[in-house]
């Protein structure tokens, strides 16, 4: 459920403070991560760097160090390749597709290790904070399936749907939760 960032809605001085709170805070998780990872699975606490690109505060602090441990080859590379946008060293061009991606997918692996969206202000997008967990492994059905369907969602959210399913057909259908807003 990746939404995608385009530095061009987020314009110059947003899209430069965005790369700069995520290579911050992306440095933040690792280092943390480094420090903890041979003592145990329990989450890590890496408070959020200050920043005034967010919409909101994250609803927690608690990074899961299994996501770090996956992921901590491409975080490294991604820290890396914001580096010279975050220190300011190079010009941001917003049309640049791979930095695009770059950006994204840091955001994302961010995302996935808190546990909850971090969106910046202006986005068109559910609120920092929200939590939306959604696990299909479907085998058949044939028609519908859904797995949450909201139309608004309002402060933030705590959603977890878990779909194993297993045939169905004939009519078909499955939900999973659907509302027209979630407060």
């Amino acid at each position: 459920m990746a939404d995608p960032l385009t530095l061009v809605v987020l314009g110059g001085v947003a899209a430069t403070e965005g790369i700069k709170f995520l290579y911050g805070q992306a440095a933040e998780v690792l280092k943390g991560w480094r420090e903890r990872r041979h003592k145990n699975a329990e989450p890590v606490d890496v408070p959020i760097v200050a920043n005034d690109v967010l919409d909101a505060a994250p609803t927690t602090t608690a990074v899961d160090p299994g996501v770090v441990e996956r992921e901590q080859r491409e975080l490294v590379r991604l820290v890396g390749a914001l580096s010279p946008y975050a220190h300011g060293i190079a010009g941001i061009d917003v049309t640049d597709a791979e930095l695009g991606r770059d950006v994204q997918r840091l955001r994302q692996l961010l995302e996935a290790a808190y546990g909850q969206r971090l969106t910046f202000r202006g986005e068109d997008r559910a609120p920092t904070g929200s939590r939306i967990d959604v696990t299909q492994v479907v085998e058949l059905v044939e028609g519908a399936v859904t797995g949450v369907d909201v139309g608004e969602v309002d402060g933030g959210a705590d959603v977890t749907v878990d779909q194993r399913v297993g045939q169905v057909a004939a009519e078909s259908t499955v939900t999973g939760f659907k509302a027209d807003r979630l407060r």
